[in-house]
């Protein structure tokens, strides 16, 4: 599914083997992902090949580009709202798939006929046995595996009552050299009540528990051995409330709110030779709430609109120990004044205010539509990277005394028809972003393992503005759909000070500013047995900041570097093609099956991951490294019963 998602106007990735999206000019660390209610921080396998989210135990996905709905908060771009399916009550039922690389299986098992069920699905990958009989030894000694398992219980108590629980685990192990290996792992469980109170009215109660970490296990020589770690964990209720006033109005509200706790760094040495120094940073908490309410109503026949208001609150908590810097000074260890040291849920600094949420959409005829709307948002949570591509092992830090919240305000107005009884979709839409708070790093910044991480982060301003067409044939022996995006994205870091001044204090690109983004996914039934599709992609390659020159003083040689992100990597397009064969369609049998024969970057295209510079006798010479460099083809058995 988030696959798919890509390939839709105003969603993109950095590149291949980035873990991370960007949603409209948006930062990767800008997107709530939701399975089932909870907060899922790493929604891909293996640096982004891989979704972390089964597609067999999928359901409902919702996906927010624009006008977010008042009930969700906490990020700036978009939501992800994806849901399990509801497994059936009567029969066992089920459907896996078995390739190369992968392996999936997922049962739907009847607990009380017509009343409960129990959906439980795993994957896993087992490339490592591919990896060992290469010949390449840089290879054969690495390692990439990974897998997830999906657990969802429903249970139907009476007509006006329902309960469900969702739990899901993960877990990546990943190694390119034989003396390092990285492991990251999500968990999350949550516990659904939806309660009929009367025909009018209905409310729905949330308990959701969601933890991300990762581990950097090195084992070089035996002195120097160490493992590196970081967690974060959030605990979230969410109670909302629906009534339906009249035909013509719904109305939504309810409360939210959850706890973080954020683990920002671990160093501690393994084996009693190693002499690598134990490093702790402090423990970071915190408390987002909020309040919501909003209203859909169709005011005329023609006209409807869904207006509403968040207002959120964080208090960022104790036990803590937070530096006061000397007004009128950049942040250093220098210019700390003061320092102070905060009890256990006593709190740091309170941030918070108004979110509002507006849409409207105009039938200008039965199947030709005008759209507009606007949100503002605030964020109280950062993803701290210094690279240009986001890591399943960048860290999350919270809002306190020195780092402020992001902000966002959005406008959005597009265009949309239907054509032909709905067999064809046409879609124009533009928008226009600004945000305040942005986050980014000093040159050279140190984030890792810094407890005073404050004196690393520059804090500026970002816009955004883009164009989006879509066309989409939904039926018929071909089908799929064009899309393409104009999409423009900056951030600006101006201060009196030049180390916290980027290019003079100017707008520039940001990291992810792709101006032209291409997607055309097509599907071909030849007959009700084999199926062909194909899926192509155009990107603008991503800023980069170059070197442009050498100086000698003082006997040291010294690199001069260009603006930040003057440059540009090589633009980036993959074809990849796919061809189905389905089993004979009889009724009576044991399960319907299929044959999937694939082949990723047909083209063979060199595509660029990163562009890195390196010195050979006094000359920078500039390299790159790709993640797939050759056509890659793959084959998949899928059965379903």
């Amino acid at each position: 599914v988030l696959k798919v998602a890509t390939s839709l106007p105003g969603i993109s990735t950095a590149g291949e083997g980035s873990s991370g999206f960007n949603v409209r000019g948006g930062k990767t660390d800008q997107n709530l992902f939701l399975f089932d209610n909870a907060v899922i921080y790493s929604p891909q396998h293996f640096f982004g090949i891989f979704s972390a989210l089964n597609s067999f135990t999928l359901g409902q996905v919702e996906i927010y580009k624009g006008s977010i709905p008042a009930e969700y908060g906490g990020r700036l771009s978009s939501v992800f709202d994806l849901k399990t399916k509801k497994a059936t009550t009567d029969k066992l039922s089920g459907e896996g798939s078995i390739g190369p690389v992968t392996g999936n299986l997922a049962l739907e098992i009847p607990v009380v006929k017509d009343k409960s069920s129990l959906m439980i699905a795993g994957r896993g990958a087992y490339a490592n046995w591919i990896l060992r009989s290469l010949d390449e030894e840089s290879l054969n000694r690495s390692e990439a595996s990974f897998y997830d398992f999906t657990a969802t219980y429903e249970h139907q108590i009476n007509e006006n009552n329902q309960i469900k629980g969702t739990a899901y685990t993960s877990r990546d192990d990943f190694s390119i050299t034989s003396d390092s290996l990285f492991i990251y792992e999500n968990r999350l469980f949550t516990l659904n009540w939806n309660h009929r109170i009367n025909n009018k009215n209905n409310l729905n109660l949330t308990i959701a528990n969601s933890q991300y970490d990762f581990d950097i296990q090195f084992k070089g020589n035996s002195s120097d051995n160490f493992k590196l770690g970081y967690k974060i964990n959030e605990t979230g209720l969410k109670l909302k409330l629906r009534r339906l006033i009249s035909t013509r109005f719904v109305l939504d509200y309810g409360i939210a709110s959850k706890l973080y706790t954020i683990e920002p760094g671990s160093l501690r040495p393994i084996g009693d030779e190693s002499l690598v120094s134990p490093v702790e940073i402090a423990k970071e908490r915190g408390l987002e709430s909020a309040v919501f309410i909003s209203g859909d109503i169709d005011i005329t026949k023609k006209l409807s609109v869904d207006a509403g208001i968040r207002f959120s609150v964080f208090n960022a908590l104790g036990p803590s120990i937070q530096n006061t810097y000397q007004e009128g000074q950049p942040k250093s260890s220098e210019t700390v004044i003061a320092t102070t040291e905060y009890g256990t849920n006593e709190v740091i600094e309170t941030y918070g205010g108004p979110e509002f949420r507006i849409s409207a959409r105009y039938l200008l005829a039965e199947d030709f539509s005008i759209k507009a709307s606007f949100n503002n948002s605030y964020q109280f949570i950062h993803r701290l990277t210094n690279n240009t591509t986001a890591s399943p092992i960048d860290t999350w830090i919270l809002s306190d005394l020195n780092i402020k919240p992001q902000q966002s305000n959005q406008y959005a107005i597009g265009l949309f028809k239907n054509l032909k009884e709905n067999i064809y979709e046409l879609s124009l839409e533009g928008y226009y972003k600004t945000s305040d708070n942005i986050l980014d790093f000093k040159t050279g910044s140190q984030i890792l393992l810094n407890e005073n991480v404050e004196t690393e982060v520059l804090q500026g301003q970002g816009k955004a503005y883009g164009l989006e067409f879509l066309i989409r044939k939904n039926f018929g022996k071909l089908n799929g759909w064009f899309g393409y995006t104009y999409s423009r994205s900056f951030t600006k870091f101006d201060s009196e000070f030049n180390e916290e001044r980027v290019n003079d204090g100017m707008f520039f690109p940001s990291n992810y500013d792709k101006p032209h983004d291409i997607s055309i996914v097509a599907n071909y039934k030849f007959t009700k047995r084999f199926s062909f599709s194909t899926n192509f992609v155009y990107q603008t390659g991503r800023p980069v900041t170059f070197p442009v020159g050498n100086f000698t003083f003082n006997g040291s040689q010294f690199v001069a570097f260009s603006d930040r992100n003057q440059f540009r990597i090589p633009d980036y397009y993959r074809l990849d093609i796919g061809f189905n064969v389905e089993g004979n369609h009889k009724k009576n049998k044991l399960a319907h099956s299929f044959w999937t024969f694939s082949i990723y970057n047909v083209l063979g295209r060199n595509n660029p991951y990163s562009v890195f510079f390196v010195s050979e006798q006094g000359k920078i010479k500039a390299l790159q490294t790709s993640i797939f460099t050759i056509p890659v083809p793959s084959i998949t058995y899928n059965f379903k019963f």
